[in-house]
């Protein structure tokens, strides 16, 4: 393979060694996670450019021994979901989640990425269906949709790579819907997890699954506002701001003081724009 791409590929895994400062394992693990996709992109340009030519030309590439192709092929599906009719759609909500067990880590991310993309476009069009019955009838059909794959994206929580986890999370938090007690508790331990993207997209996907006011989980959101790591605190912040009422008098006071109180200047920014959107509420 492409050495700067083999590279960055080593750089962005979870391997036995890691630099002894967090900090820089994470900044350097993001950057690398950025020039792998964008290193992959031009080697697998060709190949993406012909398997957005169908659904048969992906569904063939997705058997290619060649993990980048596999991975390529993933993300053209996912780029087809506007262009998908409600059959098509069906048959490539099959071809991602026939992937989701792939043997590469890059290809299940993928797989799930196009998932929760063909399922949520489904969802989208179901609400701007024309006519009442119209829209009902396909808002009925995407719900169904959600939750026959969200037990899929429920179960790759558990997947051994990080990354995988991480698009898992995000995942749920778009299929499942508000409430779901099942749900929540499966993202319990994920906000604990030894990796920070894990933990970040664990407390966001919180933010959308519980409902708002629901103390409980607000608590357990606010807990992520003293991560080590600035960008679980970020998401930390906007969490607690979905799940709070305008007159959430503790969620307001957790948010003020990282507003005051934070080391980082990003962390701070979130928390004044979430104390902004509280007050406009109000």
């Amino acid at each position: 393979p492409f050495p700067a791409a083999a590279l960055a590929s080593a750089l962005s895994s979870s391997g036995p060694r890691a630099p002894t400062d967090p900090s820089a394992w994470s900044a350097l693990r993001r950057l690398a996670s950025s020039l792998r996709g964008a290193l992959l992109g031009m080697s697998a340009g060709k190949a993406s450019a012909s398997a957005d030519g169908g659904l048969s030309e992906l569904s063939a590439r997705l058997r290619d021994g060649d993990w980048e192709a596999r991975r390529a092929a993933l993300e053209a599906l996912g780029r087809l979901a506007e262009k998908l009719s409600p059959g098509e759609a069906a048959e490539a909500l099959a071809l991602a989640a026939g992937s989701l067990e792939d043997e590469d880590c890059h290809a299940r991310r993928a797989a799930l990425g196009a998932l929760v993309r063909i399922a949520s476009t489904l969802g989208a069009a179901g609400s701007a269906d024309g006519g009442d019955d119209g829209a009902a009838a396909c808002g009925a059909a995407a719900a169904g949709v959600g939750a026959e794959h969200l037990d899929r994206a429920l179960a790759r929580l558990e997947d051994e790579d990080w990354g995988v986890r991480r698009v898992a999370l995000s995942a749920v938090g778009e299929l499942a819907p508000r409430g779901e007690r099942r749900v929540l508790e499966a993202l319990v331990p994920h906000l604990s997890d030894d990796d920070e993207d894990v933990r970040t997209a664990a407390v966001a996907a919180i933010g959308k699954v519980a409902t708002p006011g629901d103390a409980e989980w607000s608590d357990r959101a606010a807990k992520l506002l003293d991560d080590d790591d600035e960008a679980v605190r970020q998401a930390a912040v906007r969490a607690v701001a979905r799940l709070a009422l305008p007159t959430d008098r503790q969620a307001i006071s957790r948010i003020l003081r990282v507003a005051r109180e934070d080391e980082d200047d990003d962390v701070r920014r979130a928390a004044a724009g979430a104390l902004h959107q509280l007050r406009a509420a109000a």
